[in-house]
């Protein structure tokens, strides 16, 4: 009996310094992925506090840490997968900018139409995009009215258009951006500058789904590819109910199952890699 108090003794002792050593380090990761994810998405006029996006992502822990729980009953599993969510917000946020950076760009041309026509009506450009705002759909619309935000405070146009440039980070916001800071202050022809801007975007426009029908094929050769291990293994586990079962139990299949987890993703990426660089 003392030789079992002083184990309980010390595993507690030991739990302990291990719960008082890790603890900061985790809230600080969480405090800190809080604050950068609040930061990032307020850029996307999403209006979350720290707090807030602190309660989403250990929600979504401790919903992913039971979903584990239920499925292998492995601690070391539940800790993986509890703690996806901080690890992985980052890259969802950024998913959620490029998409929503994508519809923008998508609304570039009749934004450009909108404006040229407004400008060719002897409007001014300040004037023009304030007038333009109600005229267009949600996403660049959100962007054309903290634009005008800045040049009612105060901002000069040009450095106005800077800073959106910037902030957007996308080359058909250069193609607009960059050619009215330098027309501007010289007094060139707006309009032609603007319609000519609309027709450049829709020509990279055509060009970039043409690129992507082109594409199409090894589109979905990738998506076979990494459906094609997760399906063998349900198809396998039909057939022979107690392989997955001994992949789980034993060290050697899942050293198995990580490896083959971990090729999996770098071939995913390596194809995602291969398809950006040829758009």
């Amino acid at each position: 009996m003392p030789e079992y108090v002083l184990f309980a003794c010390g595993a507690i002792c030991l739990t302990v310094f291990l719960i008082r050593t890790l603890a900061p380090f985790f809230r600080s990761r969480i405090d800190h992925a809080a604050e950068s994810t609040a930061r990032n998405l307020r850029q996307d006029f999403l209006s979350l506090s720290s707090d807030q996006v602190r309660g989403i992502l250990l929600s979504a822990g401790a919903v992913f840490a039971l979903a584990a729980t239920m499925a292998t009953r492995d601690v070391f599993w539940i800790l993986v997968v509890g703690s996806l969510p901080v690890l992985l917000c980052g890259m969802v946020v950024r998913h959620v900018h490029a998409r929503r950076r994508k519809r923008i760009v998508s609304q570039l041309p009749a934004f450009l139409e909108i404006l040229s026509g407004h400008v060719k009506a002897g409007h001014s450009i300040p004037e023009s995009l304030q007038e333009a705002i109600p005229l267009l759909p949600p996403g660049i619309r959100e962007e054309v009215h903290w634009l005008c935000q800045s040049i009612r405070l105060g901002t000069p146009l040009p450095d106005a258009l800077r800073v959106w440039e910037r902030r957007m980070a996308c080359g058909e916001i250069s193609m607009i951006v960059r050619p009215l800071c330098i027309a501007i202050p010289a007094g060139g022809n707006l309009y032609d500058l603007l319609t000519r801007c609309r027709d450049m975007i829709r020509a990279k426009m055509r060009q970039s789904e043409k690129m992507r029908s082109m594409t199409a094929q090894a589109r979905l050769q990738a998506l076979v590819l990494t459906l094609l291990p997760p399906g063998f293994i349900a198809v396998l586990s039909q057939i022979e109910p107690g392989y997955l079962a001994r992949c789980r139990e034993t060290s050697a299949g899942k050293t198995l199952m990580a490896i083959a987890a971990v090729l999996q993703l770098l071939g995913w990426f390596s194809i995602r890699r291969i398809m950006a660089g040829n758009r």
